[in-house]
């Protein structure tokens, strides 16, 4: 992985064709909240399936009402990618590093499986509202990959840095040492 991959430093802003062909910008999908970014080694990998089968069914529901943003980063092509999210329910968007270009400027290439060709090592980003990241977790074993509550965790320690994140003028006292945005 890069050097400049670490918690703290800004994460690149990646322009990619998304599962519907458009190409994007990550920034355009964030729109200044919190944000999780998942690679994933593609249709192929059971591990992937079972992550964001987790994803949709918990934490995908929470996605439409608390701000934050899940976006999914795969080596699939965004024929394949549509599939993938269709099949399993998904709303959150995926873009498509079919060339392996992405992955291979963030230095975050699997080379290890002959028959699928370098895919991506499963890390996941979390990004606060200006890219910087916030957390990385390495998703090579799959109990190293986020859980739904470790996700809605982190968005709530992004979220609370907001000034807005309290109602009213006076916090609670043992919020007393957070930093506001």
């Amino acid at each position: 992985m890069k050097d400049s991959l670490k918690p703290g430093e800004t994460f690149p802003d990646i322009e990619l064709p998304n599962h519907e062909g458009a190409v994007v910008r990550l920034s355009s999908i964030i729109r200044g909240f919190p944000t999780a970014v998942v690679f994933s080694r593609g249709y192929f990998c059971p591990k992937d399936r079972r992550q964001l089968l987790n994803y949709v069914a918990y934490l995908q529901p929470e996605l439409i009402v608390n701000y934050c943003k899940l976006v999914i980063v795969s080596v699939d092509n965004p024929m394949l990618s549509t599939e993938v999210r269709d099949g399993i329910g998904s709303t959150f968007p995926f873009l498509c590093d079919s060339d392996r270009k992405i992955i291979q400027e963030l230095d975050i290439v699997d080379t290890t499986g002959a028959v699928h060709g370098p895919v991506a090592i499963p890390y996941t980003f979390l990004l606060d509202h200006d890219l910087s990241i916030y957390k990385i977790y390495n998703g090579w074993w799959y109990v190293g990959r986020p859980t739904v509550e470790e996700i809605r965790m982190d968005f709530r320690a992004l979220l609370s840095r907001r000034a807005d994140w309290w109602y009213g003028k006076t916090p609670p006292p043992y919020a007393a040492g957070a930093s506001h945005i």
